[in-house]
């Protein structure tokens, strides 16, 4: 039950995704034996969330708003929690693994479904103002774009990795869907975060299955050359399809195109550091003041919630960072779940570089969180057995 509240979460469901974390959490406090995993990053979720109740106008209005914050450590917690169980059991590996893989695609599954019903209602649309399913409203084509992260990191983890068939098909099924969109929406953001992720990935299993470079190279040449040459043919009308969407038509089509790297995030950001020490304390000052948020997770945390919010988040995200690193170096777990932590966490990070998180889409950090709690727990449950193992083979040798 709780994982099904965490998928309603996670889709954003009625726009209430924190009423859903909130029943996570009571179906979690509701399980047998249950035990509480407290570490650093609680206690950093927690000053982040608290720094926005004191210094966060919006955060004040309501209990409801109030509320919201601290969504961040509750998920953390369920996450990290979860699937603690007796340590007097025997903690099996691959049902750890799995239980890993369960969550993220219950977070996948769930923005799938919130990204689906959004390209249903804008399916056709003529142009990138398009609205969200559950709010009715229009909302920027890069945060609807961002919605399908968690999916995208799925499917490309499963794309360049050793699984079943079943999850060959789900990938390609997944990657034809998010383009397809993303045609209509006209955004980068996916294309780049696409291409990002598959080159990362793409080493790193080559690296990890120790094959040779200039082997690796030529079959990216050779795919690319393969992939030119279908389009130009206009295999199966794709080359049709992409130039008459709203992408060709907004970079290359149009009138009044745009410049495929015109982009003013990063003139916000540097608009937010020149007045970085003017306001400390929150207050969305800085916003005020430049008109626009920083689209950045960072920038737009300390603009809204203080220098102590910004502290919080920053700690947070570096020691969940040296979390997927020990993953992804860790040679006990298998190759198709490594690479499926390191696109999760690649993806989302990517994103928190880009849109105003906090503010524009806190279910996101939300899931971010749960997911990193159930790697803390893989993690420390991995650490009990080598310690475990340790243990029994000093106690043979004596």
């Amino acid at each position: 039950m709780t994982l099904f509240f965490m998928f309603l979460a996670a889709m954003d469901f009625f726009a209430r995704f924190f009423v859903w974390v909130y029943l996570a959490a009571l179906a979690f406090m509701c399980l047998p034996n249950r035990k509480l995993h407290i570490d650093f990053s609680i206690l950093c979720l927690m000053v982040l969330s608290l720094s926005f109740l004191v210094f966060d106008p919006i955060s004040q209005d309501r209990l409801l708003d109030m509320l919201k914050p601290f969504t961040y450590p509750i998920c953390y917690l369920i996450g990290s929690s979860l699937y603690i169980g007796n340590r007097d059991e025997k903690f099996v590996l691959a049902n750890g693994e799995k239980r890993v893989s369960n969550v993220i695609y219950v977070l996948a599954g769930g923005t799938a479904v919130h990204y689906v019903l959004n390209m249903i209602i804008n399916w056709g649309a003529e142009t990138r103002i398009v609205v969200d399913y559950w709010t009715k409203v229009e909302i920027s084509a890069t945060s609807q774009a961002t919605i399908c992260c968690f999916l995208l990191a799925v499917a490309i983890a499963f794309l360049f990795t050793k699984v079943g068939k079943k999850k060959k098909i789900i990938a390609v099924a997944a990657l034809v869907l998010i383009i397809s969109y993303n045609l209509i929406l006209a955004g980068r953001t996916i294309f780049a975060l696409m291409i990002i992720m598959a080159v990362v990935v793409y080493l790193y299993t080559r690296w990890v299955n120790k094959e040779k470079l200039l082997k690796t190279v030529i079959i990216a040449v050779v795919i690319f050359l393969l992939l030119s040459l279908l389009y130009n043919a206009n295999a199966f009308g794709i080359k049709s399809a992409f130039e008459s969407s709203n992408f060709y038509t907004r970079f290359y089509g149009g009138t009044y195109t745009q410049e495929i790297d015109d982009d003013k995030r990063l003139d916000y950001k540097l608009q937010y550091l020149e007045h970085f020490l003017d306001y400390p304390w929150g207050g969305e000052n800085i916003n005020e003041l430049v008109g626009h948020h920083a689209h950045d997770l960072y920038l737009d945390t300390y603009d809204e919630a203080s220098v102590f919010a910004f502290l919080a988040v920053v700690a947070y995200i570096l020691m969940s960072l040296i979390r997927m690193v020990k993953c992804i170096k860790n040679d006990r777990l298998t190759v198709a779940t490594r690479t499926l932590v390191l696109c999760i966490y690649l993806s989302c990070n990517i994103i928190f570089w880009l849109e105003p998180i906090l503010r524009g889409m806190p279910w996101l950090f939300s899931a971010y969180c749960f997911m990193d709690g159930a790697v803390t727990a893989l993690l420390a449950q991995m650490e009990d057995m080598q310690h475990s193992d340790t243990y029994l083979s000093i106690s043979k040798t004596i």
